[in-house]
C-alpha cells in the first residue's frame, strides 16, 4: 500500500471514529428528550413524597449568577415547571422567589431545606425557630405562585440571581406533606441532539469516502492484452524459395 493510500485510510478511520461518537451523543440526548419529555415537552424528575411537621420545605440555592440573558429571551435559556400536590386537607402552596426574600420572610421560623444526596434521594437540613410565618400568597415578593387544594404548579422562565423555590400549606400551618416533581424545558437540547447527529453524519460519510479510496485496488492489466501505441498487425516471416 502505499504512503498516499495509507494517509487515506488512517485519515477516514479517525473520522468514523468521531463520527460514532457524536452519533453516539446525539442519539442518547435525542432519546433523552423523547422518553423523558412529559406532553408540554419538561424533562421531568419522579415524583418525591416530602414531609415535615415544620412551616415550609424550601428547596437549596438555585444559584443562576452566571446565566446571562442579554441578546435571548429567558425561555430560550430553560424554562422550570415545580408541581407539588398536598396529601391532607390543607391547600398547598408552591411560590419562587429570591433567595434573600425568602430568607427574610422565614426569618425565625422553622422550616426545612431540602437537598438531595448522592443516589438523588432527599435530605433534610431542618433549621430551627419560633415565629409564625405570614400567609403565603399576601406576599408581594412572589417571581410566580400558585396555591389551592388540586396538584398545583408553577412554570419560571430562568434569569440570573439566586432563587429559592418554598412549598407551605396555604394557611401558612406547620405539618407540611406534599408529593413533588420537578421539570426544566429547554430548546438547546433538541438543537444540540441534532447538531451532533447531522455532523456525526457528515464525518462518517466523509470517513467512508477516504477508506474507500484508499483500500481501493487498480484493476490488474490484462495478460496479453496489446500495450497502448504498439500494432496488432502480425508480423510476416520471409519463407524459404522453392
Amino acid at each position: 500500500m502505499s504512503s498516499r493510500k495509507t494517509v487515506l485510510v488512517v485519515t477516514g478511520s479517525l473520522f468514523a471514529l468521531v463520527a460514532m461518537g457524536l452519533l453516539i451523543v446525539g442519539g442518547v440526548l435525542m432519546g433523552i428528550s423523547e422518553t423523558r419529555s412529559d406532553p408540554d415537552g419538561y424533562l421531568t424528575s419522579p415524583t418525591f413524597e416530602l414531609s415535615t411537621d415544620t412551616h415550609a420545605l424550601t428547596s437549596e440555592q438555585l444559584d443562576l449568577g452566571v446565566v446571562r440573558n442579554d441578546w435571548l429571551p429567558a425561555s430560550w435559556l430553560a424554562t422550570v415547571k415545580v408541581s407539588a400536590a398536598s396529601l391532607g386537607d390543607v391547600p398547598v402552596f408552591v411560590g419562587i422567589a429570591a433567595e434573600a426574600e425568602v430568607d427574610a420572610y422565614l426569618k425565625g421560623v422553622a422550616y426545612s431545606e431540602v437537598t438531595w444526596n448522592s443516589d438523588d434521594d432527599p435530605v433534610h437540613l431542618s433549621r430551627e425557630g419560633e415565629n409564625a410565618p405570614g400567609v403565603p400568597a399576601e406576599q408581594d415578593f412572589w417571581m410566580t405562585s400558585s396555591e389551592g387544594l388540586d396538584p398545583q404548579s408553577i412554570v419560571w422562565d430562568v434569569e440570573p440571581g439566586q432563587w429559592t423555590v418554598l412549598i407551605m400549606n396555604a394557611d401558612a400551618t406547620p405539618e407540611v406533606t406534599v408529593d413533588v416533581s420537578a421539570g426544566v424545558r429547554t430548546p438547546w437540547l433538541i438543537i444540540v441532539a441534532v447538531g451532533l447527529l447531522g455532523v456525526g453524519s457528515l464525518c462518517l460519510v466523509t470517513g467512508s469516502v477516504l477508506m474507500f479510496f484508499g483500500l481501493r485496488r487498480r484493476p490488474a492489466t490484462q495478460q496479453g492484452a496489446p500495450t497502448p501505441g504498439t500494432s496488432e498487425e502480425p508480423t510476416v516471416s520471409a519463407g524459404a524459395k522453392e
